[in-house]
């Protein structure tokens, strides 16, 4: 079985449950449909964006992922990047967090969903 392993600034964190890729391309804002209905546009650029989910994740190390993501400007991310195929590194922020109920699970508490999104600081 392969395994690689995700990491947030260097430091290795547990394979999320789900990693969800996404992402939008951004035009120009002078792009548009003329009357005839053809669409004449100019792409800028595209982002891409991973929905990360952990489920019953021990509530000390939702704490650490959290705290290295949240009010960051960026942060370090390896990860199976969507576009290449590849394990790659790459810079990101995070605007959304989710947590899910509180729970335990063999004896310990845990998180039943930590979600967060990690957003592309760079185009591609």
């Amino acid at each position: 079985m392969l395994h690689e392993p995700f990491e947030i600034d260097d430091i290795k964190i547990r394979t999320p449950y789900t990693f969800t890729p996404s992402a939008a391309t951004t035009s120009t804002e002078d792009s548009d449909r003329t009357q005839d209905l053809v669409m004449h546009n100019k792409p800028m650029g595209t982002i891409e964006s991973y929905e990360i989910s952990f489920e019953n994740i021990s509530v000390k190390e939702a704490a650490t992922i959290y705290q290295r993501i949240k009010n960051k400007s960026q942060y370090k991310l390896r990860y199976m990047n969507v576009g290449s195929g590849d394990w790659e590194v790459g810079y990101f922020y995070t605007s959304n967090y989710s947590f899910g109920s509180l729970s335990v699970a063999n004896g310990k508490y845990v998180w039943q969903n930590f979600n967060f999104n990690a957003v592309g600081v760079n185009p591609v």
